[in-house]
């Protein structure tokens, strides 16, 4: 593993980890605030991966006033370009999901198949815009120092990514702004890859899915090779509380598109 790799775009510098190995590559996408997403990543020794800090996480560099889901598409595909260069199966988790999604329909022949993880597939429209409280907590703990967020019992996984932060980046999930000209419709129909849209229960205390009614369908209605997965007892995270259902099922799903 090489874990102190840096990607310039052209526009940001992407701080990165690699691990060899023979076969296709996945390359995993961390949510929101999150880091590189080594636990979507390394699933199975002796095959290639790659992860990457977004814009404004942990290593990469920072962009102020330049978070938006659309340029974490574009620096999705700079990375596949300039990093991988060469069919990927990704795998995305929220933010990581519809950056998938925008890789997957601009970047059709370096993306073999796409896993995503609970994405808010149309949050601009609906209900996230009402639910801004985690938000803007994240944004007020965002850059703090590692023992302030330790000591209000924070994870320590959870505190080195926060600490890392830059406190624009939750700019991105406003609704209003952070999806503009990112036409989800016309990337789903350009998708021509097989894809797994995994969700969780919306009625799940704690990080319930962010997936709703009604988006699933419409979703599905606008993509040409789609398998809809849902976890049920799992929110957000499904590792966090299916973890041995998750990872089984995301293991299958890649060894299928790897025997592909």
């Amino acid at each position: 593993m090489n874990d102190s790799l840096r990607f310039d775009t052209g526009e940001v510098e992407l701080a990165y980890t690699e691990w060899p190995g023979e076969g296709t590559p996945v390359l995993a996408l961390s949510g929101i605030s999150g880091r590189r997403a080594a636990h979507l990543a390394r699933w199975e020794d002796g095959h290639p991966a790659f992860a990457y800090d977004h814009r404004g996480h942990g290593d990469s560099g920072r962009t102020p006033g330049a978070y938006s889901w659309l340029n974490y598409g574009r620096d999705c595909v700079a990375f596949l370009q300039g990093v991988v260069r060469e069919p990927a199966i990704l795998v995305g988790h929220s933010l990581g999901g519809i950056t998938a999604i925008y890789a997957a329909a601009h970047a059709q022949e370096l993306v073999k198949a796409a896993f995503l993880v609970d994405p808010p597939l149309y949050a601009h429209e609906q209900a996230l815009r009402d639910e801004a409280g985690p938000f803007a907590i994240v944004e007020q703990q965002a850059g703090k120092p590692l023992e302030e967020l330790l000591a209000i019992g924070m994870p320590p996984i959870r505190a080195e990514a926060i600490t890392r932060l830059d406190p624009g980046v939750m700019n991105a999930v406003n609704m209003r702004t952070g999806f503009a000209n990112f036409d989800m419709d016309a990337y789903l129909e350009a998708i021509q890859c097989h894809v797994v849209l995994e969700h969780g229960d919306r009625d799940l205390e704690g990080m319930a899915s962010v997936i709703h009614e009604g988006e699933l369908e419409r979703a599905v209605s606008h993509m040409k090779d789609v398998r809809v997965l849902h976890m049920p007892g799992t929110g957000h995270a499904p590792w966090m509380n299916a973890e041995e259902a998750f990872y089984s099922e995301l293991s299958k799903f890649i060894a299928e598109q790897r025997r592909a």
